[in-house]
């Protein structure tokens, strides 16, 4: 689905479910799987290009992906299906998520850490086929994350600039 690493029943969630979606024209943004011991969550936040989705889009979609998951199977014992929009700070899962926010805040979370930090906050400086740049707000310091390194991102919105 995108660059970043997702649980093995998220990306096979995300391969089964993005053409569906895609041709609905909407984009599947990301692909969360929480394996609980009686129930699981799988929560899919979907957008809708150009103009943000609204509650019944939303709506029209939950049944339809809801339909498509009981026929595909595609996760074991029972979990509880959660469509949502991907809010005002979106994640960032894919290459062009990345791109599209350059120049932007974002926040990084990474597996292991980093002078005993996994967590930061900063503006996207640059984006490759192999990672990114943040100018990091607290050290000052531009970081070099490789994709392989993140955990999950996700844009910040600025409250004090508006954007």
């Amino acid at each position: 689905m995108g660059v970043l690493t997702l649980h093995p029943v998220a990306e096979k969630v995300a391969e089964l479910l993005e053409p569906h979606i895609e041709r609905q024209g909407y984009e599947l943004v990301s692909v969360d799987f929480r394996k609980g011991t009686r129930n699981s969550l799988l929560r899919l936040l979907v957008d809708k290009p150009g103009g943000g989705i609204a509650l019944s889009d939303l709506e029209k979609l939950s049944p339809t992906l809801g339909d498509l998951l009981d026929v595909y199977d595609p996760v074991e014992g029972r979990y509880t299906l959660e469509v949502a929009s991907p809010g005002i700070n979106r994640p960032l899962s894919k290459l062009e998520h990345f791109e599209a926010v350059r120049g932007r805040r974002g926040k990084v979370r990474t597996h292991r850490a980093r002078e005993g930090q996994k967590s930061f906050i900063g503006k996207l400086e640059a984006v490759s086929a192999s990672g990114i740049e943040l100018e990091d707000e607290i050290s000052r310091k531009r970081q070099t994350f490789g994709f392989d390194e993140i955990a999950g991102a996700n844009y910040e919105y600025d409250f004090d600039k508006g954007e």
